[in-house]
């Protein structure tokens, strides 16, 4: 089974959504200049993408081979991962929304640890997917998110307000939409 082309939008539009809400804590964290600006939405698309391929991969080697198991579990996975997102978009929290970034090593923390919930989605869609079919989602995730994440840094190195609440409950709904569509497929 391969990604549709809306499918592959979809994803890369969740994707950024990540990374801009990154970005934009990142700047916020104060003193990020536009040079490291760049280089950290660079760091983000590498990371993302690469993560994105390895959890296709892992589990492209380690599928059940049965396509309706292999659909389910996948759906469900991501079911999980919107429902877990939608609750964070929902509660409250008290915690702070800037990342203090100084150093190249800070820089590829917090880009590794962005690309944590590709790599989980990588794997779960790699139970259903071809992973030849993810050349589209990979490229626009790319493309879209170094954009994405560029104005993310422009937004936060304004201290604009963000409505990270809402755009978190943006992506669960992206999410939730591919597993409800990859579950009736």
């Amino acid at each position: 089974m391969t990604l549709s082309v809306l499918d592959s939008i979809v994803l890369s539009f969740a994707f950024s959504v990540n990374m801009f809400l990154v970005s934009v804590a990142a700047a916020k964290g104060g003193g990020m200049r536009y040079t490291k600006g760049i280089l950290q939405s660079l760091l983000l698309i590498c990371f993302q993408c690469a993560f994105l391929y390895v959890g296709l991969w892992i589990t492209g080697l380690f599928r059940i081979g049965d396509m309706e198991y292999d659909k389910w579990l996948t759906s469900g996975m991501l079911m999980i991962i919107a429902i877990k997102l939608a609750v964070n978009a929902i509660k409250k929290s008290g915690a702070k929304d800037t990342v203090v970034v100084k150093e190249l090593k800070s820089m590829l923390f917090l880009a590794v640890a962005a690309a944590m919930n590709t790599f989980i989605i990588g794997m779960g869609l790699g139970f259903t997917y071809d992973t030849e079919g993810f050349g589209l989602a990979i490229v626009a995730t790319a493309i879209l998110g170094f954009l994405v994440s560029l104005m993310g840094v422009f937004m936060g190195r304004q201290n604009s307000k963000v409505p990270m609440r809402l755009l978190i409950g943006a992506e669960a709904l992206l999410f939730a939409e591919l597993a409800i569509k990859m579950f009736f497929e």
